[in-house]
C-alpha cells in the first residue's frame, strides 16, 4: 500500500493519479480541533518544550480568553499552520530576555502569520494564472 498526502492534489502527475484507487479528503480542523491543537502546541513548544537545550517560555497575560480569541482567528488554518504558529510564538519569546511571550506579541504573531499565509496564497494564485496563460492556445 502507498499513501500520498497533499494540500494540492491537482499537482499530481496524471500517471500518479491513474494509480490512485481511493482518495480520502480531510477537512481543515474545526473550532474544537483548533482549540485542542493550540493547547497541545502551547504545552509542547512553550511551556514544556522537548530537548535538553530548549527553554521554557513564560507567558504573560495569556489565558483562556486569549486562547479562545486565537481559536477564532485561526479559522481556515491547517494543522501544520497551527503548529508553525506555535513555533513562531516560541521564536518570538526566545528573542526576548528571559524567553517571555506577552499578550501583545501573542496576538501580533497571529496577525503576522495570517499575513504571511495570505502572501503565499497570492503567490500560488499568481503561479496558477501564469501557468494557465502559458499553456492556453490563443
Amino acid at each position: 500500500m502507498m499513501v500520498y498526502a497533499s494540500n494540492q492534489p491537482s499537482q499530481f502527475d496524471e500517471a500518479i493519479m491513474d494509480r490512485i484507487d481511493e482518495m480520502v479528503e480531510f477537512d481543515l480542523p474545526g473550532e474544537h480541533e483548533r482549540r485542542k491543537m493550540i493547547a497541545q502546541y502551547i504545552e509542547k513548544y512553550l511551556l514544556n518544550p522537548p530537548g535538553r537545550w530548549a527553554k521554557k517560555v513564560t507567558t504573560v497575560d495569556i489565558g483562556d480568553d486569549e486562547i479562545e480569541r486565537v481559536v477564532h482567528e485561526t479559522n481556515g488554518f491547517s494543522g501544520r499552520a497551527i503548529s508553525k504558529l506555535a513555533i513562531a510564538w516560541q521564536a518570538a519569546a526566545y528573542g526576548t530576555d528571559g524567553a517571555i511571550l506577552d499578550q501583545e506579541t501573542f496576538f501580533k504573531t497571529v496577525e503576522q502569520h495570517k499575513k504571511s499565509m495570505a502572501q503565499k496564497e497570492g503567490w500560488l494564485e499568481h503561479a496558477k494564472i501564469r501557468a494557465e496563460m502559458l499553456t492556453t492556445d490563443r
